[in-house]
């Protein structure tokens, strides 16, 4: 059982042995000898005491002694050493005849403590691997020798000499590298004085003061941990607040998820004042927004925006967009918002810690405030790794990088920030929080240094009485950020007592008060005071806070604390009552899973992924661990990842089944939308027999359940896959017949792209309108992107460059923020505007875009969508005379790795171009009708363009004309551009017969330049 005052502990241990003992016990007797000993062991304990430790036991001729428990001090390794200097000394320094040697070990390491053993009878008040290792080390010791173990030895390298090292082989723990000893070398204030900051300072009002009414501005301070990053900005803001609106938030790692997000604080910042933590609620928002614009609906809907992004609440209509809209949503909304209150005033953006920020947070405010034009200057801390960040563009940024202290600056701040008179400053090498912490240690040295920042932080620690350093440590285990309602709880005391000790707290420094509750005052001072928690205190701890303390709706903090309550393998013996441990599990479940949603809806996949993976973790039961793979398979097809979505959705399939129940027709829907739209994001294709059986089995677990989007969606995806228009027309008649047609908008253009593909122009055409413009504009989820790179295909074929190009355009600006994947959709989009335009520069310009975009994402997986600029560009090569580049085909080669048809067919027309020789099998393999799904080219070239124009450059006129009722037929139902090019053929087969020369108008009047270019030209020849 874990003792009721345990901790765990940072400490230095020292067995020592006195050696000989036998020889003297025969030359003294065992009278004499028992005195001996007992003189020696009160001999050598009054030293262990002089330097700050604690003998925990006697053992035989040994002893047990312990520097850092019960109180902790900045160098108590350094005071371990020095006491068995001291020992050692003692020992040498004795009368000849009552002489005697001893022997030492020394290591440090992190232990349990309990410490109701102290100055008590009970022993084992320390348990720890570094117990063992000094035990050992002092057994392999020769007589007189210190030997320290290896951690001990790296924390006193600037502080004590040694002889070089040699392996030990230690019972029970393998091969250690062991060092002999040769010498040992050498209360807060009110408010510190700001020192050596003075030129930094003046960077940043100077980069503030330029800052133009209609411009924003943007400084980010770069420091390691410590260095004073937080101060330079206070120091800088302290002036400005009573002029400038200040809004003000701190970030946290992921892991760390108790505090507000940033969105939120900024909110509360500015709606109920600086917090850092509090509450606060939809309708103040929507107040305090309509206050600034004057359109109350426009107020209502930015208020949504915030309150949405912020995770206030959840507007079920935003939820409706895809990611990228919603994240254009959140910009814009944003914008309005802070455009709006910097027109009452200047405004600033206090961004503390940027480096613990999430990607989707740092777009964001990227986007809002580079370039903007308000007067808005923006102020972010972050350490150093944040330097090289990508997500935030630099343009003219200030970037201020905090040094250490110079000497005369770090002497002045420690001499006022303690009563040590500056002593030892030096050893800080500047940083200003390891200076502050040594000058407040009590009775310190000249040589008292904090061997790290959480030495000095622990000698601080246990400055406070026990009942106060409880109540910082169960503080703690809300995060970085508490109340005085959530310490009172956790604590068991009363709500006043806990107000009173914070206060004081407060006052000495610990914590911080904030609206509605206190912060530690570095985020360090929260980790030394969780980590001294006991393993099952803290989880018994979490899981009461789990419980009790947070709001149901809370649904990222409530994971947190579970998954600290309940995390393997420390679980299975903290909460030994299995019924107890089962029965938490459900509610944490379901935290997790809340959790992930949420992350989902607001981008953050990465988070979401790990959530996820926490929650199949806990997960024992079968049906839950169905839903986990689910949401996996969704993040992992949103991330493009085709392999990873179909494997975790292939598993909860199969938990389902282990479950003893049915899987829900609409995981069947999602399993197999990618073999059948996205099957680009596959590195290794599905069997397609099994894709088949899928089908066939998700449409019938759909017609039992009377899943009619599920069905509709599931004989969608055969249509195209299996080429069945007869499934094209039940899912027609399906979404046509449904009273609300919104939970059918992902059919809607899937289905569009069946209707193309089987040749109905109009039905294509109206069902793309009706479902981006109509359905869209309700809220209804669709994958916009993909939609609209589909609605380009058609709309170019339907002879109207123009509304393509604004379509591509379109694709882009909302994709390049998406997956790699569907950003080469967009550039694919854009690329088939310029090959039938004729715009050739621009056309080898995408093509350097989309090898720039393959480079930079070499994990990504891809499709003949993007790899269609590839050989495009290459085309635009070799009419400017360059040839076919190695590159290109090497591109399309990585982009379509599972059909070399593709490959064959996507290159056919470069090579012929550049009378080079191609795989006329494999490449008219990918249009015969009878074609693999996966090897067709007619995905990106539904109506054979390319095919025609490869036996135009061909001289094949025979060949090419046989093509041409089929055009002329679309060209009937509404593909202007195919009867423009079924004309412009014709003309060309009769100019290669011996007629006039062509001219191509009607293709040339619709401004397909580059396909009339193709038609007539004439390719090299070998």
């Amino acid at each position: 059982m874990v003792a009721q005052r345990a901790e765990r502990r940072i400490v230095t241990c020292l067995f020592l042995d006195i050696v000989g003992s036998t020889h003297l016990t025969v030359s003294l007797g065992p009278e004499r000898m028992q005195r001996l000993l007992a003189g020696a062991f009160d001999e050598l304990s009054a030293i262990i005491l002089e330097h700050g430790g604690v003998v925990e036991k006697f053992i035989g001729d040994a002893m047990l002694a312990l520097f850092g428990a019960p109180t902790a001090h900045a160098d108590d390794p350094l005071r371990a050493l020095r006491a068995a200097e001291d020992c050692a000394e003692r020992v040498r320094s004795r009368p000849r005849e009552m002489q005697y040697a001893i022997r030492v070990g020394v290591e440090t390491g992190e232990v349990l403590v309990d410490l109701d053993a102290v100055g008590g009878e009970r022993q084992r008040m320390a348990v720890g691997a570094c117990v063992n290792a000094a035990a050992r080390l002092q057994q392999r010791a020769e007589s007189g020798e210190i030997l320290v173990g290896p951690v001990c030895h790296d924390a006193m390298v600037p502080y004590a000499e040694f002889e070089p090292a040699r392996t030990l082989a230690l019972k029970g723990m393998g091969d250690v590298a062991a060092w002999r000893l040769v010498r040992t070398t050498g209360a807060p204030s009110a408010a510190l004085p700001f020192v050596g900051r003075e030129e930094e300072l003046r960077r940043l009002r100077a980069a503030y003061e330029s800052t133009r009414p209609d411009a924003s501005g943007r400084a980010v301070i770069i420091g390691p941990p410590g260095q004073g990053k937080t101060r330079l900005a206070q120091e800088f803001l302290r002036p400005l607040r009573s002029t400038v609106r200040v809004l003000e938030a701190r970030c946290r790692p992921a892991a760390e998820t108790t505090a507000r997000p940033p969105l939120h604080q900024l909110l509360t910042s500015d709606v109920t004042g600086p917090s850092g933590g509090a509450e606060i609620d939809p309708d103040s928002v929507v107040s305090r927004v309509r206050a600034l614009l004057q359109d109350p609906a426009e107020s209502l809907h930015v208020a949504s925006v915030l309150c949405h992004s912020a995770g206030v609440n959840v507007d079920e209509k935003l939820l409706a967009h895809l990611p990228r809209d919603l994240q254009e949503e959140f910009v814009i909304g944003w914008r309005r918002y802070l455009g709006a209150l910097a027109r009452e005033r200047p405004l600033l953006l206090h961004l503390e810690d940027l480096h613990w920020a999430d990607a989707s947070f740092l777009r964001l405010i990227d986007r809002v405030t580079f370039a903007g034009q308000m007067p808005l200057f923006t102020l972010a801390t972050a350490r150093p790794e944040f330097a090289d960040s990508a997500h935030l563009r630099p343009a003219a940024d200030l970037v201020v990088e905090l040094e250490p202290l110079d000497e005369s600056s770090a002497l002045a701040l420690a001499r006022s920030a303690g009563p040590a008179e500056g002593r030892g400053f030096r050893r800080a090498e500047g940083n200003p929080l390891f200076i502050i912490e040594l000058a407040r240690a009590p009775d310190s040295a000249e040589h008292d240094l904090p061997i790290t920042l959480q030495g000095a932080i622990a000698g601080r620690l246990d400055e406070l009485a026990p009942h106060e350093r409880e109540l910082l440590q169960r503080a703690a285990v809300v995060g970085e950020a508490f109340s005085v309602r959530d310490v009172a709880l956790l604590a068991e005391r009363e709500p006043t007592e806990v107000a009173g000790s914070l206060g004081r707290l407060a006052h000495l420094r610990f914590v911080l008060p904030v609206l509605q509750g206190y912060r530690f005052h570095h985020a360090l001072v929260h980790d030394v005071a969780y980590g001294r928690l006991p393993v099952a205190e803290r989880m018994r701890l979490h899981a009461r806070y789990a419980q009790e303390g947070v709001h149901r709706d809370e649904a990222e903090t409530l994971a947190h604390h579970w998954w600290e309550a309940l995390r393997p393998p420390d679980a299975d013996w903290v909460w030994e009552d299995r019924a107890q441990r089962s029965a938490m599990r459900p509610e944490a479940i379901e935290a997790h899973l809340a959790a992930a949603s949420r992350l989902i809806d607001r981008l953050a996949h990465e988070e979401a992924l790990a959530i996820l993976d926490r929650a199949r973790t806990l997960t024992e039961e079968p049906r839950d661990l169905a839903r986990v793979e689910t949401m996996i398979g969704l993040v992992r097809a949103r991330n493009a990842q085709g392999d990873l979505a179909w494997e975790h959705r292939l598993r909860a399939l199969d938990w389902h089944t282990r479950a003893g129940q049915t899987a829900p027709a609409s995981l069947y829907a999602d399993l197999l939308e990618i073999p059948a739209f996205n099957f680009g994001y596959y590195r290794r294709l599905p069997d397609e027999h099994e894709v088949l059986r899928l089908m066939a089995e998700g449409e019938r677990l759909a017609r039992a359940s009377g899943d009619e989007v599920a069905l509709a969606r599931l004989l969608t995806h055969r249509a195209v896959f299996d080429h069945d228009h007869e499934a094209s027309a039940e899912a027609l008649a399906i979404v046509e017949a449904a009273p609300d047609p919104a939970p059918y908008a992902e059919a809607f253009h899937r289905l569009a792209m069946a209707q193309f593909y089987a040749g109905d122009i109009d039905q294509a055409r109206s069902l793309f309108d009706r479902c981006l413009d109509r359905l869209l504009a309700t809220g209804a989820r669709v994958n916009e992107p993909e939609a609209l790179t589909f609605r380009t295909l058609l709309v170019f074929h339907l002879g109207d460059l123009a509304g393509a190009e604004s379509m591509a355009d379109r694709v882009l600006e909302i994709s390049a923020q998406r997956s790699p994947h569907t950003e080469s959709h967009a550039l694919g989009a854009r690329a088939l505007v310029q090959f039938g335009r004729g715009d050739w520069p621009g056309l080898s310009r995408t093509a350097s875009e989309i090898t720039d975009l393959v480079g930079r994402h070499p994990e990504a997986t891809w499709c003949l969508i993007g790899a269609a600029p590839a050989w495009q560009g290459a085309v635009a090569d070799v009419l400017a005379g360059r040839g076919l580049p190695q590159g290109a085909v090497d591109l399309v080669s990585r982009m379509v790795p599972n059909s070399a048809k593709v490959q064959a067919s996507s290159l056919m027309i470069p090579r012929i171009m550049a009378g080079m020789p191609w795989s006329e099998t494999e490449a008219l393999g990918a249009y015969a009708p009878k074609a693999r799904f996966w090897d067709t080219q007619q995905w990106w070239d539904p109506c054979d363009i390319q095919l025609a124009l490869a036996y135009a450059l061909l001289r094949r006129w025979d060949e090419l004309e046989r093509m041409l009722p089929q055009f002329e037929v679309l060209a009937a139902k509404g593909a202007a551009l195919l009867g423009a090019f079924a004309a412009a053929a014709r003309e060309q087969i009769a100019a290669g017969r011996g007629g006039p020369a062509p001219t191509h108008r009607e293709l040339c009047a619709l401004g397909y330049l580059g396909l009339s270019e193709l038609l007539s030209y004439q390719p090299r020849t070998g």
